[in-house]
C-alpha cells in the first residue's frame, strides 16, 4: 500500500532538554564567590597588611581599650588561617603542588614579616591591664631567701636547671640588703609580651671578710600556669 506524498510522515528529531533555569545571584553572594576564583588575593593582602596589624594593636596597647587587645589579635590569627585555608581549598582542586606551594610561601613571608615587629627593642613599662604583680613578689622571695642564708625556693623557678645555675652564684656571696628600683616588660613593635617581665634590684651583698659592695640585679620572670617563675638573673658577680 502507497500513501500520497503529502500524507508521509517525516523523521523530527527529538526536542533538546531543557536547561535548568540558571539562578539569579544574589548581591551579597558575588563576594563569596569572586574570593573563591580569587583566593590568592585576599591571602597576599592578609600577609602584607601583617605588620601594619601588629603596630596598630601596638598602638591600642597604651590606650584605656588595651583590655580588647589579646582578643583583637586572636581574631587577626583566626582571618589569616581563614584565607589560607581558603587558598589551600579552592586551588587543590586544580593543583595540589600549587596548592601547597603558595601556602606555604604565605605563611614563610607571614613569619619574616612579623619577626621584626615581634623582635625586643628596649624596656618599658608593663600595661595596667597586667595587674601589680607581674612576678615582683617571686623575685621578692628568692632574694629574701638569699638574703637569710636559705636554699633559693626550687618551686619558684620555671626549670630546675635554673636554680642549680643560681645557687653557686648566690653562695659566693651574702646578701645584706635590696631594694626594688624599677619593674617592666620589654618593648618591641608588636603588642606587649605580657608573659615576660623584668624586675630591676640594687643588691648590696658581701664576699666573704671583704668590704659591702653595691651592684645591680636584674630577674627575669615568665607567666605560667602556676603564676610567676623565675627564668633567669643577671648578676652580681662580684669581682
Amino acid at each position: 500500500m502507497t500513501f500520497p506524498p503529502r500524507e508521509v510522515r517525516r523523521w523530527q528529531p527529538p526536542p533538546p532538554p531543557r536547561r535548568p533555569a540558571r539562578r539569579q545571584i544574589r548581591w551579597w553572594e558575588r563576594p563569596g564567590i569572586w574570593w573563591g576564583r580569587h583566593a590568592w588575593i585576599p591571602l597576599w593582602i592578609a600577609v602584607f597588611l601583617t605588620p601594619a596589624a601588629l603596630l596598630s594593636l601596638r598602638v591600642i596597647d597604651d590606650r584605656g581599650v588595651a583590655l580588647l587587645v589579646p582578643t583583637l589579635l586572636m581574631v587577626m590569627i583566626l582571618f589569616l588561617l581563614l584565607v589560607l585555608i581558603v587558598f589551600v581549598r579552592t586551588t587543590a582542586s586544580r593543583s595540589m603542588f600549587r596548592a601547597l606551594a603558595g601556602g606555604g610561601s604565605a605563611v614563610l613571608a607571614t613569619i619574616l614579616l612579623a619577626l621584626p615587629m615581634i623582635h625586643v627593642i628596649g624596656q618599658r613599662q608593663c600595661p595596667e591591664w597586667m595587674g601589680p604583680d607581674r612576678g615582683v613578689e617571686t623575685s621578692l622571695q628568692v632574694l629574701e631567701a638569699w638574703r637569710r642564708g636559705e636554699a633559693p625556693p626550687r618551686e619558684l623557678w620555671v626549670t630546675p636547671s635554673g636554680v642549680d645555675e643560681w645557687k653557686p652564684r648566690a653562695e659566693r656571696s651574702t646578701l645584706l640588703d635590696y631594694k626594688l628600683l624599677d619593674s617592666g616588660c620589654w618593648e618591641r613593635m608588636a603588642p606587649v609580651a605580657s608573659k615576660k617581665t623584668w624586675h630591676e634590684f640594687r643588691v648590696t651583698v658581701q664576699k666573704g671578710d671583704g668590704d659591702p659592695f653595691s651592684k645591680m640585679l636584674t630577674v627575669h620572670t615568665s607567666a605560667t600556669r602556676d603564676g610567676w617563675r623565675i627564668s633567669e638573673i643577671d648578676g652580681p658577680d662580684p669581682s
